[in-house]
């Protein structure tokens, strides 16, 4: 019989220290608080043997974080400076692009996904997706997933 994996949140309290230790490197990682894995390590104070063990097995999870992604689905016409403009109008509503994945072109257009951060938003989604759809070159937007 298969198993499925299972999954667990689990307050940090509960947590052995060399977990969160290991949630640590991986920041320091990330914003570049630290040159290498032997920098961050020694850093937080756990040993390289202790990160690689348990690196892919522990992530910090922030529901605000989570709460604050919408994904966009959008069919743009095959022209130069149009992703670019759609991207740039994300930005400018203070939006924060995390991943863009666009298909190749056919018949002219192009579909993209985007995962998009809404914390620093300085408009409502809704009036985001009206100015996206307005853009030159925009067919069609939607939300996917995420506030509508």
């Amino acid at each position: 019989m298969e198993q499925t994996e299972r999954y667990y949140i689990v307050h940090e309290n509960a947590l052995p220290r060399g977990l969160k230790m290991v949630c640590e490197v991986r920041s320091l990682l990330i914003q570049g608080r630290a040159k290498n894995i032997t920098e961050a390590v020694k850093a937080v104070g756990i040993s390289r043997s202790e990160y690689y063990k348990y690196r892919d097995s522990v992530e910090l999870y922030t529901r605000e974080y989570e709460d604050n992604i919408i994904t966009l689905q959008a069919v743009l016409t095959d022209r130069a400076g149009v992703l670019s403009s759609f991207l740039n109008a994300v930005a400018r509503a203070g939006g924060n692009v995390l991943t863009v994945n666009q298909n190749i072109p056919i018949d002219g257009a192009a579909g993209i996904t985007l995962s998009v951060n809404t914390v620093e938003m300085r408009v409502k989604i809704e009036t985001l997706m009206k100015r996206l759809l307005a853009l030159d070159g925009v067919q069609s937007a939607q939300i996917l997933q995420g506030k509508r």
